[in-house]
């Protein structure tokens, strides 16, 4: 199973219920909900619990559920981590059977210029379930799997991996953007700062395409663009990856994993504006992208992008408007954004948008922000069940009333009997995600349900922490987190997540920290963490 930036932002509610075996499933992002809406279908889940009644791990894991603190933190130098925004991913080698210590693993990526022999820009962990006290892996940290200095510069958005695991696609910026298919060698390099190689020896090798600037190419002139806030979205259906750079062009690329990297075609969406990361939307068979402030849609064809309604204006144009990609319903053909400010700069805002862009709404949450970035909201378990219904809670930071948008805040909205969202919100400016008064950013949220609890978790910059909330009932604005988990120096990236386990340390979510100087894992370095998903432990 891959967990990816893309598995949050390609949803499909009800996947849990629709398939009666995950073979039915046709893109592997469904797998994906299938599996998390059945934690109790896997074998693996089956096999971990026997395995810890054997142990008498339960009680030992109900224990620590009352306790606070990082299982491990692994540093990734001082020049660089995980950027903002971004998350890990995650290969899990086999759901049907237990964890693997040897061939699961998670890939950093880090925003540091690489260095051969010295400073890497991507890493692989395995050994991932370890931690204090008694582990699956019997390690009290984690393992290098590989660790390289790719390319020629840093990375700052985040890595897909191809379903076999075997490689790894990214984004280096250095003078412009340049996609890598990195095929990797276990046991190459040593960590991430004294011991990075460059790939291409020993069966690990590395494909570059300078997709900014191919002379010749029919349809794409060169531009020569960064390309450093858009991570690439893969069709793994038909091997083709969709990519988006910081003057406004939309890229199709064929054959990225099983066949060989090419352009196909590009589009101009909005000539030097920086656009999000794509979703490819395997059902409408549309792209959406945003250019920060409009939401756009482009059906890909044979030779070209076509246009798709009329793009639909969300944002102000500031630089903290819309910064991560859309999140598309496939289902219920819905696609979300999340913004800074709204048209008139007055209101952080989320958008709720139909598929063909025919309409909108758009509900407020706190004041406009021109420092803090807005990022991904989420969903609980009934929306994965049901859809949206007036059962169904989205969950999201916005900003604090009355603070001018420098403080963070969690807000809720339900849904009409129509499936369109509420512009009142259910739940308004709870700031008990942060220290009170604390300026700062969240994480993008993300949602974790293990058949019994259903769980959100929030990495917030300021208060330099991440809180864990129990939403099987809905929160209130005087609701407060479950567990909470500090020392996370500059806040979080976003999350990866493992399977659900009752094996210890096996069940768990990956980050980066945001800022150098955290003891955790050294002085003044920033970190890779595993925390435990049921305690923050």
């Amino acid at each position: 199973m891959v967990e990816d930036w893309s598995t949050r932002h390609w949803i499909y509610p009800g996947a849990a219920s629709e398939f009666s075996s995950p073979e039915q499933a046709t893109d592997p992002r469904l797998l994906h909900a299938w599996l998390v809406g059945n934690p109790s279908w896997t074998q693996t889940r089956r096999e971990a619990l026997e395995k810890a009644e054997t142990l008498g791990e339960l009680g030992a894991l109900a224990h620590r559920r009352h306790k606070s603190r990082t299982d491990w933190a692994f540093s990734l130098g001082a020049n660089g981590g995980m950027p903002v925004g971004e998350t890990p991913a995650k290969f899990s080698f086999d759901v049907n059977q237990l964890p693997s210590c040897t061939n699961d693993f998670a890939v950093f990526v880090i925003n540091a210029s690489p260095a051969v022999g010295s400073q890497a820009n991507i890493i692989a962990l395995n050994n991932l379930y370890s931690g204090p006290g008694t582990s699956y892996c019997s390690m009290l940290n984690p393992t290098t799997m590989w660790s390289y200095a790719a390319d020629l510069g840093p990375i700052t958005t985040s890595p897909v991996l191809s379903l076999d695991g075997t490689k790894v696609a990214f984004v280096d910026n250095y003078l412009r953007g340049r996609l890598n298919i990195l095929t990797w060698k276990s046991g190459q390099g040593t960590n991430a700062t004294t011991g990075a190689v460059a790939p291409g020896t020993g069966g690990s090798s590395l494909t570059v395409v300078d997709f900014t600037n191919l002379p010749g190419n029919p349809n794409c002139a060169v531009s020569n663009s960064t390309a450093g806030n858009a991570s690439p979205y893969v069709d793994y259906k038909n091997d083709i990856a969709y990519l988006a750079t910081d003057n406004g062009r939309l890229y199709k690329i064929t054959g990225i994993f099983a066949g060989t990297p090419t352009v196909a075609y590009c589009i101009t969406v909005n000539n030097n504006k920086t656009l999000t990361s794509p979703v490819y939307d395997a059902v409408s068979g549309n792209v959406f992208i945003s250019d920060g402030q409009k939401l756009y849609a482009f059906l890909p064809g044979t030779t070209s992008f076509t246009p798709v309604g009329t793009p639909v204006a969300i944002a102000s144009l500031t630089a903290h408007s819309i910064v991560l990609s859309p999140i598309v319903d496939a289902r219920n053909h819905w696609v979300y954004a999340f913004s800074g400010t709204d048209s008139s700069a007055t209101f952080a805002a989320v958008a709720q948008v139909k598929t063909d862009l025919s309409s909108s709404t758009i509900a407020f949450m706190g004041d406009a922000t021109t420092t803090n970035y807005i990022l991904d909201g989420e969903f609980d378990n009934s929306y994965y069940t049901i859809g949206p219904l007036p059962g169904a809670r989205m969950y999201a930071c916005g900003t604090q009333v009355g603070s001018g948008g420098t403080r963070p805040s969690l807000y809720a909205f339900n849904f009409s009997n129509a499936g369109v969202l509420n512009t009142a919100a259910t739940m308004s400016d709870n700031r008990k995600i942060t220290t009170p008064n604390t300026n700062g950013t969240c994480s993008p949220l993300l949602e974790l349900y293990d058949g019994t609890h259903d769980r959100l978790f929030v990495g917030v910059s300021g208060s330099d922490q991440v809180t864990m909330w129990n939403i099987n009932a809905p929160l209130t604005a005087v609701s407060n987190p479950a567990a909470t988990a500090v020392g996370q120096t500059g806040g979080t990236s976003g999350f990866a997540i493992d399977n659900f386990s009752a094996l210890p340390q096996a069940s768990s979510i990956y980050f980066g920290t945001l800022a150098a100087g955290a003891t955790q894992c050294g002085a003044g370095n920033y970190c890779a963490v595993k925390l435990t998903q049921a305690a923050l432990n």
